[in-house]
């Protein structure tokens, strides 16, 4: 049986001294390198529906239930008759990593939507994406809308992501 000793931080175990080198190479003295392998991976594309030429997608990070929580008690006590909608929009925004187009169905090549730049970063729910759709309102949960070109495509996106992100029960139900 291997033992480990660290300093105090569990990214930092280490084979104690004088154990072999094939101790060194076991799967759990690669924990963090996996661990970071898994993460760079864990990642979702949704295509926004009704976007066809281009196709655009928003790539997602897992939805956080706690967030979720928060906007919901946030959005609620504004007693605006969209909360709900306010709410969702908060949670794409929250986990989205970008948002990029496809041309003539080639997933190898992806678009930036930033004006004029279309091999530049990705944008994200930004006053970049707003300039690109024509949207004045520069509020991210206004370039979500704007994306979205329906609630019911939003509230479809965010049940996706929630879903994958494994955030089910009330607080998921709550919001639509």
């Amino acid at each position: 049986m291997e033992h480990f000793v660290t300093n105090g931080d569990f990214d930092d175990f280490a084979p104690q001294g004088g154990e072999s080198e094939k101790a060194a190479m076991s799967p759990l003295a690669a924990l963090h390198a996996r661990r970071a392998e898994i993460v760079s991976e864990l990642y979702l594309d949704i295509k926004v529906p009704r976007w066809d030429n281009p196709e655009i997608y928003v790539r997602f990070r897992p939805a956080s239930a706690i967030k979720l929580s928060n906007s919901l008690d946030k959005r609620r006590k504004t007693n605006q008759s969209d909360w709900a909608i306010l709410a969702n929009a908060d949670m794409l925004i929250d986990a989205c990593i970008g948002v990029y187009a496809v041309l003539d169905g080639e997933h190898d090549e992806k678009f930036s939507l930033r004006k004029n730049d279309p091999n530049g970063s990705w944008t994200t729910f930004d006053a970049d994406l707003a300039e690109a759709l024509g949207v004045t309102e520069r509020k991210a949960t206004a370039v979500v809308q704007a994306l979205f070109l329906t609630e019911g495509d939003l509230i479809d996106t965010a049940n996706k992501l929630f879903a994958w992100s494994g955030i089910a029960g009330d607080e998921a139900d709550a919001t639509f």
